[in-house]
């Protein structure tokens, strides 16, 4: 399981696509650090103030670029073998389909989370970079809120596309499906599906600065949101794959 998982982490593909995602979510994310700051005309930046725009910075359009993002490279992921008929992967040992899509689901899941907390907190510390002390005790402070706000959603996001994809027809199926799956609750304003109801729950972010563990991300609320469902998720994921997958 190990070497199979160090071998999907090494994909050029999927590090090409994360590359690319994460370069537009930093963009996306500047432009509205600069916007934040043309509106506060440069006034004084403290833990408080920066720590709020530190969260609020995972706006729309960066779930819009996720929704477009992690459905395409799951979709390669899981069905670029099976559709083409080529495997990109062959191993001299008998490994269970299990193990093998687990392998792809986590390789895709470890690598979105790691290029995209990165480029939040680099495009974040860089624009800041003028209130250093500012800077160190937002993420001294909201950097693990952040990192498992991060993981939970990610989670979340590719057990949807990941089901989406075992079990749709083809590859284009699974990559539409998977964004209509993903975007149509942030268009619809759903409010128990989707980033609406995670934004609501996560308002009260000054009570990170008592306690980390009191931040709301860390509350039930959220997690029956994101991680209890993606859980369930990607149990059905593996149940598919089992009968439906590559042999």
């Amino acid at each position: 399981m190990k070497e199979i998982l160090r071998w999907e982490l090494r994909s050029p593909l999927n590090l090409a696509l994360a590359s690319a995602g994460a370069v537009l979510v930093g963009t996306v994310m500047k432009r509205y650090y600069l916007t934040w700051s043309a509106g506060f005309h440069g006034g004084p930046y403290g833990v408080e103030i920066l720590g709020s725009i530190f969260r609020e910075a995972f706006t729309g359009d960066v779930y819009l670029l996720l929704a477009i993002l992690v459905p395409f490279i799951i979709t390669l992921a899981v069905r670029l073998e099976r559709d083409e008929g080529v495997a990109l992967s062959v191993y001299s040992l008998p490994v269970s389909r299990v193990k093998i899509l687990l392998a792809k689901f986590l390789a895709v899941l470890l690598v979105l989370f790691l290029f995209l907390l990165s480029v939040h907190v680099l495009v974040f510390a860089l624009h800041f970079a003028a209130t250093p002390d500012a800077v160190t005790g937002v993420l001294r402070v909201y950097t693990v809120p952040m990192a498992f706000f991060y993981l939970a959603v990610l989670f979340f996001m590719t057990s949807v596309a990941a089901v989406i994809a075992i079990a749709s027809p083809n590859t284009y199926v699974s990559i539409f499906g998977g964004f209509v799956a993903l975007y149509l609750p942030l268009f619809l304003g759903t409010t128990w599906y989707g980033p609406v109801p995670w934004r609501n729950l996560l308002v009260d972010y000054k009570s990170a600065t008592i306690s980390i563990l009191s931040d709301p991300v860390f509350s039930w609320g959220f997690l029956r949101l994101t991680l209890l469902p993606a859980l369930v998720l990607v149990a059905l994921y593996l149940l598919i794959g089992r009968w439906r997958d590559v042999r």
